[in-house]
């Protein structure tokens, strides 16, 4: 991802306003493209295109919230592996062999979601429902499309055509929204499903059509064999993905079922008091992680790179004084990106009644939603230092930090719940708080001993 800052920064650095909205645009599709969407066509869709949802709005709901939750829970883990193989290739010029890896990807990938959806929606008995049918079909390839799209995002942003990206989700958006409104009045809740599923599956065409024209693949299935050892290789990197994408839903997912109502006919739950507040709180970061492709990971890249550099041809002290620069830079960057972040988040926690109040219907509690707030900016604070942890192949110690980030996450979550605790977030924000404090007391050793670790390594 630092390759895309570098780009950014150069846009940035040309000046004018059109410069700065260019970057800005690009940034949030990238950080945020398909999980934005989402959100932001649900709330739409809520608001002015309830009529087409009137059979069945939490049927509608429950599948595109449980596409985007399983996809990630289920395969976290590969895309982890799967981006760090290609940014292999790309930094040794294979971008082609790249683009091979995707459509292998993109086949596996489409099997395993076609396995596990289908099986899911036979479940599914919701008599009310006029063409059911539709809406199974409709469920199965959002679930394909929606696992197929975050592959593509790995890659896309290899083509540096962020404004063309923009504006490909903001087409599928578009259609998205208008096929709602008409085949959902039409075919019920069915046809609702089909119409927003339809967008997604436009934004992937798009997508895999621009990457296709720009590099051709060859012989995806010669991929295969090397891919798979990156999972020996890489196990640690590995499990880091799944148990780092699966606690980020886990408190989801546990109050779903301790708390939530289920969806009649299927076997959905879900929680939307908490639900919304998240949601909403997600969006709220956005900013943050903007921040962090443009500025913080592209300085610590850079240090990184040039402390590596130094030790190939530097004497001692030279190595010495870079490698206390990376250190420099480390904690100038968190510190910079948390009071970028923390001016937003802790202003909309001041202004968290306003909010709820106008945005969210007042469907959830102030308390809860300020909890989630303050969650969701350490969050962006751990998945700083934990990509930080990454670079410096600390992947062991990145694995035990998600660990336990999914761990506190489900058993404060539960726990709370269980005890009937009045306010929901409180496990969120332990995990997010806590994993912080400990992937940065991993990190500070991490960098201290970074000549240590190289020459250990040689």
């Amino acid at each position: 991802m630092a390759g895309i800052g570098f780009e950014l920064q150069k846009v940035l650095k040309g000046g004018g306003l059109a410069n700065a909205l260019k970057v800005t645009l690009a940034g949030i599709v990238i950080v945020a493209g398909p999980w934005l969407i989402s959100i932001v066509g649900i709330f739409f869709l809520n608001r002015f295109a309830s009529s087409a949802l009137a059979e069945g709005g939490d049927l509608f709901m429950a599948a595109i919230v449980y596409t985007y939750a399983f996809s990630l829970t289920f395969f976290g883990g590969l895309h982890y592996i799967f981006t760090r193989y290609i940014s292999d290739m790309i930094f040794i010029r294979r971008e082609r062999r790249a683009a091979s890896t995707l459509m292998l990807a993109l086949i596996f990938f489409a099997l395993m979601a076609a396995a596990l959806s289908s099986a899911a929606v036979l479940f599914i008995r919701a008599d009310g429902v006029s063409f059911l049918w539709l809406y199974r079909l409709a469920a199965v390839l959002l679930f394909i499309t929606v696992n197929l799209i975050w592959l593509v995002m790995i890659f896309i942003t290899l083509l540096k055509k962020y404004m063309t990206i923009f504006l490909v989700y903001l087409s599928g958006m578009g259609v998205s929204f208008g096929a709602v409104y008409f085949l959902g009045g039409r075919y019920g809740i069915g046809g609702a499903l089909t119409g927003f599923t339809s967008g997604q599956i436009l934004i992937l065409l798009l997508l895999l059509g621009l990457i296709v024209r720009a590099y051709r693949p060859v012989r995806p299935f010669r991929e295969l064999k090397p891919l798979l050892g990156y999972f020996r290789k890489f196990r640690y990197l590995f499990l880091a993905g799944v148990f780092y994408s699966a606690g980020i839903w886990v408190d989801k997912i546990t109050l779903w079922f301790l708390k939530g109502a289920s969806v009649e006919g299927t076997w959905f739950y879900l929680f939307e008091p908490y639900d919304i507040a998240v949601y909403f709180a997600n969006l709220t970061i956005i900013p943050g992680l903007v921040y962090f492709m443009i500025f913080s990971e592209t300085d610590f890249y850079s240090a990184l790179r040039k402390f590596l550099l130094t030790i190939e041809k530097g004497i001692l002290m030279r190595i010495t004084e870079e490698k206390y620069k990376v250190i420099r830079i480390t904690g100038k960057s968190l510190y910079e990106q948390s009071f970028f972040q923390g001016v937003i988040s802790f202003g909309l926690i001041a202004l968290a009644p306003s909010i709820n109040r106008i945005f969210l219907s007042g469907q959830t509690d102030v308390t809860t939603f300020r909890l989630v707030l303050a969650a969701a900016f350490f969050h962006i604070f751990y998945l700083t230092v934990l990509t930080f942890l990454f670079y410096i192949e600390m992947y062991r110690e990145a694995f035990f930090s998600a660990l336990f980030f999914f761990v506190v996450n489900f058993t404060v979550t539960a726990g709370a719940s269980v005890i009937g605790f009045p306010w929901f977030g409180i496990g969120y924000l332990s995990a997010a708080v806590l994993s912080s404090f400990l992937s940065f007391f991993l990190l500070k050793g991490g960098v201290r001993s970074l000549d240590r670790r190289v020459f250990g390594g040689l």
